[in-house]
């Protein structure tokens, strides 16, 4: 009984810790911050500290600041005039060109197309020229299933990822679609390791999600291992509201539901939700129409 107040105590200041760090970083976006100075924050040594923050937030602390510097500029070019080279000088970044190819590795457009597409009219979103072609999907491989529980009233669909590291970023390796409360079948999962995301969007999809995600339900981050004929990892996953300490998110939504379109007209998708009829609607019906129908304006 000791022993498990002492264990329930340690987790304890261990995570006000890492919110401290987090709440530093929040606070002083546009200076350098390095692992000592934020290890002292924490009340830690560097090496403790390191190990504290990655088994709380799944990311290194340096990982971790940086995820937050590219949300913070998203939400500058959503929300704001400021020039681009304003804006990587207000998050942290120095350069414009590491700024650039960071912010593009992460959500596959450069900061001038996000924000070009964020004031674009909705039905462009999904065909715009300056958007990379959707990764080739695989047409046969391994696959694994689990099931998804969301809180009560949730009404709306679960989009779930493979993504290769600990944070949901980029386009994912794989990615399908759930009803609240159902199964799913994640098929074309790459062997090895990588790790498993759900969001929780509530219907109707609002066109502000496509670009921000801060305050849908979320569930993941554990490591799922694929092989050719097993899959080690919890598969099932429970959705709630963030957390001050999880990763940022940082997908474009637009690629997401392209790359689970592309993969039902594959056939890649045993999951039947009535609620996606004007999401997917049939082969026929252009990405431009299916967009138009999943958005409202801002």
């Amino acid at each position: 009984m000791e022993q498990a107040v002492v264990r329930e105590s340690t987790t304890r200041l261990h995570y006000e810790s890492v919110k401290r760090a987090i709440a530093a970083m929040r606070g002083q976006m546009g200076q350098p911050m390095s692992l000592r100075l934020l290890a002292k924050i924490g009340f830690a040594s560097p090496y403790h500290f390191t190990r504290t923050f990655r088994s709380v937030t799944g990311l290194p602390p340096l990982h971790f600041l940086s995820a937050l510097r590219l949300e913070a500029a998203r939400d500058l070019l959503l929300h704001t005039r400021s020039k681009v080279i304003d804006i990587c000088y207000d998050v942290g970044y120095s350069s414009v060109g590491t700024f650039t190819r960071r912010f593009t590795g992460s959500f596959g457009v450069s900061p001038r197309q996000f924000r070009a597409l964020a004031q674009s009219p909705r039905h462009a979103i999904c065909d715009h020229k300056s958007l990379p072609a959707p990764h080739a999907r695989i047409a046969a491989g391994p696959g694994f299933s689990g099931r998804v529980m969301v809180p009560d009233g949730f009404k709306g669909i679960v989009c779930l990822g493979l993504f290769s590291a600990p944070i949901p970023q980029s386009k994912p390796l794989a990615c399908t679609i759930a009803a609240p409360n159902g199964d799913y079948h994640m098929q074309g999962a790459p062997q090895g390791k990588s790790f498993l995301f759900a969001l929780g969007m509530e219907l109707p999809i609002q066109a502000r999600d496509y670009f921000c995600h801060d305050s849908v339900l979320r569930a993941g981050g554990q490591a799922i291992r694929v092989s050719e004929d097993d899959v080690t990892g919890d598969t099932d996953l429970v959705l709630r509201t963030p957390l001050p300490t999880d990763p940022p998110i940082l997908v474009f939504l637009a690629d997401l539901m392209r790359e689970i379109k592309v993969g039902r007209r594959n056939g890649n998708s045993s999951t039947s939700i009535p609620a996606l009829d004007g999401i997917f609607p049939a082969q026929r019906v252009s990405d431009a129409e299916g967009a138009a129908r999943l958005a409202k304006p801002l």
